[in-house]
C-alpha cells in the first residue's frame, strides 16, 4: 500500500496540513523558510512560558503535557508561535518538563529552557530575552492556551509593528471575567491599567467585559531594561509580567503622540485555559466541535457529528462517511470514499481510498483500496492489508501481511504471518505462532485454501495454491499444490498424487 494516498484532497490537521513540526528543521538544522518559520519573522521570537506545575490537575503528569483532542496543551501552544511567521521559539518549563523534547518527539523546531524554581511571568520572559540576542519583538505565549491560533499571534505581531507599541496586549470580549485581568481604558479609549479580580470592584465586572488573555507582544529593547527594573509583586512572591503595562503608561505617549499600549482585540475562545480537570474537559470538547466542523467542510460527511470523535492529527479525503460512535486517534489518514463506523476506533492507521471498516478496530496498521473491514475484526500493530482484502467477523490479527484478493471471512486469528495473493483463510483458522517462550513466523502462498478450523503451528511455509482439510493441525511444511489433512495433517494420496497436484 501506498505511504500516502495520491489524487486526494484531504482536511488537514490544525491551520496548515504542512505543518509538520519535525519537518519544519532540516537535516543539518537549518530552520525551512516554509511551511511555518519565516525569514520574514526572523526578528520576532516567541517564549511560550510553562513553568508552572498544574496542582490542581491532581495528576503526575506534567499540566502542559496533557492532551487535548489528542495533541499535548503546550505543542498546541508551539503550534501557533512557529505557525505565526516567528524566529526562534523558547520554551520556559520547570525542572518537572526537562525532558519536553524527547516527551513530544520535537528536535530543533525550539529552545528549551529550564528554569529554577518560578519568580514569575516576567522573570521567564526575561530569561528568554537573554538568549534573543539582535530580537526586535518578543512574543509570551502562555504554555496552557490550547485554542491560540497561528493567525491570532500573527495578528498580534502585526498589530505591534504597525503601531510600534512597547505592549500590545491580545484582549478578549467575555460574560464571565471572574478568571481574567480586567482591561482598563480612559476617556480617549487607551488601555492605562490591568486590574485583577482580587483588587477590582465586582460591579466593574459586571456583563461584557474586556480582559487580558495573557497573550502578549513587547518590544524587546525596551522590556529588557524595564524587566530588569521591576519589583516583586507583594502578594504572590513573583514578578509579574502585567506590570509592564503600568511602566508603559507611565512613560507616556510618544512623540508622535502614538500610546505605547495597544490591543488586538480576538474572540473569546483563545483566552480559555486549562487550570482543572473541568477546563481540560470543556477544552477537549470545544477542540473536537472545532475538528468535526473542519472536515465537514472539507467534503466529510459525518452522521450524529456529537458521538464522533476525531483526533487534531488525522486526516480524512473527501466523500467519506464517518458513522456513530467511531474514534479516530493518533496520526490516522484516511482516504476518500471510505465507510467508518458505525463504531469503528483508528488509531495510527493509514487507510487507502474505498475502504470500509465497520464495527472494527484498526491500529498501527495500514489497509489497501477497496479493502472491507468487520464488524467486529480487529488489526493490531503492524499490520499491511493490500487491495480488495475481506476481513470479516471476530478475525484478529497481529503484525500479518495479507496481499490482494485475500479473504479471511470468520473468527481466525492470523499473528506474525504473510499470506499471498487470492488466498482463502477458512473460519476458525489459527497461526500458532507462540511456542510459550518465542514466537514464530508462518508463511502462506498465493492462491492457497486454508480449510475451517486448521491451526498452522510455526515456524511454518505453504506453497503456492497448497489446501489444508477442515480441522487440520499443520506442523510441517506443505510443498506448492499438495492438500493435507489430518491431526498431524499429512499429504493425500503419497508421492505420486503430490506429483499429480503440483503437475
Amino acid at each position: 500500500m501506498p505511504d500516502d494516498i495520491p489524487n486526494s484532497r484531504t482536511s488537514p490537521p490544525l491551520e496548515d496540513p504542512s505543518l509538520d513540526l519535525v519537518a519544519q528543521v532540516a537535516p543539518g538544522g537549518e530552520p525551512l523558510t516554509e511551511p511555518g518559520v519565516s525569514a520574514t519573522g526572523a526578528d520576532v521570537v516567541v517564549a511560550v512560558l510553562a513553568a508552572g506545575h498544574g496542582k490542581r490537575m491532581q495528576s503526575d503528569v506534567p499540566k502542559h503535557l496533557l492532551e487535548v483532542a489528542g495533541m499535548p496543551i503546550i505543542e498546541r501552544v508551539i503550534r501557533a508561535g512557529i505557525g505565526a511567521r516567528t524566529g526562534q521559539t523558547f520554551v520556559m518549563v520547570g525542572s518537572n518538563m526537562a525532558d519536553l523534547e524527547h516527551r513530544l518527539n520535537m528536535h530543533d523546531v525550539f529552545t528549551l529552557v529550564v528554569q529554577g524554581p518560578p519568580k514569575g511571568t516576567a522573570d521567564s520572559v526575561r530569561q528568554a530575552l537573554m538568549r534573543a540576542g539582535d530580537a526586535s519583538w518578543i512574543v509570551s505565549l502562555l504554555g496552557d492556551s490550547p485554542h491560540l491560533t497561528s493567525e491570532v499571534v500573527d495578528a498580534l505581531v502585526e498589530r505591534a509593528r504597525s503601531s510600534r507599541s512597547k505592549v500590545t496586549l491580545l484582549t478578549c470580549m467575555v460574560d464571565d471575567a471572574s478568571a481574567y485581568g480586567r482591561i482598563v481604558r480612559d476617556h480617549l479609549n487607551r488601555i492605562v491599567h490591568i486590574v485583577e479580580l482580587k483588587n477590582d470592584e465586582p460591579n466593574r465586572r459586571h456583563g461584557r467585559t474586556e480582559i487580558n488573555s495573557g497573550v502578549m507582544v513587547l518590544d524587546a529593547a525596551w522590556a529588557h531594561e524595564e524587566l530588569a527594573r521591576l519589583s516583586m509583586d507583594t502578594m504572590t512572591g513573583e514578578f509579574l509580567l502585567t506590570d509592564l503595562v503600568d511602566a508603559a503608561v507611565r512613560g507616556g505617549a510618544e512623540s508622535d503622540g502614538a500610546w505605547p499600549v495597544q490591543a488586538h482585540v480576538a474572540d473569546a475562545s483563545v483566552s480559555l485555559g486549562v487550570n482543572d480537570r473541568m477546563d481540560l474537559s470543556e477544552s477537549d470538547a470545544r477542540a473536537r466541535q472545532t475538528i468535526r466542523e473542519r472536515h465537514i467542510r472539507n467534503g466529510v460527511t459525518i452522521i450524529g457529528p456529537d458521538t464522533v470523535f476525531i483526533d487534531e492529527r488525522v486526516v480524512i479525503g473527501e466523500d467519506t462517511v464517518i458513522a456513530p460512535h467511531s474514534i479516530l486517534t493518533g496520526t490516522t489518514v484516511i482516504g476518500r470514499r471510505c465507510e467508518i463506523g458505525p463504531a469503528a476506533v483508528l488509531h495510527n492507521a493509514r487507510l487507502d481510498d474505498g475502504v470500509v471498516v465497520e464495527q472494527s478496530t484498526v491500529r498501527d496498521s495500514g489497509v489497501g483500496s477497496g479493502t472491507h473491514i468487520g464488524p467486529y475484526a480487529h488489526l493490531r500493530g503492524g499490520c499491511h492489508i493490500g487491495q480488495r482484502v475481506h476481513i470479516g467477523s471476530f478475525a484478529e490479527m497481529k503484525n500479518a501481511t495479507l496481499a490482494d484478493g485475500v479473504k479471511c471471512g470468520h473468527v481466525s486469528y492470523l499473528g506474525d504471518v504473510s499470506v499471498g495473493e487470492a488466498t482463502n483463510i477458512g473460519a476458525g483458522t489459527i497461526t500458532a505462532n507462540y511456542d510459550g517462550e518465542s514466537k514464530h513466523t508462518t508463511t502462506i502462498g498465493e492462491g492457497v485454501f486454508i480449510g475451517s478450523d486448521s491451526i498452522l503451528v510455526a515456524p511454518i511455509h505453504l506453497g503456492d495454491r497448497a489446501r489444508t482439510g477442515a480441522g487440520s493441525v499443520v506442523n510441517r511444511d506443505v510443498e506448492p499444490g499438495v492438500t493435507v489433512v489430518g491431526v498431524p495433517a499429512r499429504p493425500i494420496g503419497g508421492k505420486d498424487n503430490r506429483r499429480r497436484q503440483r503437475s
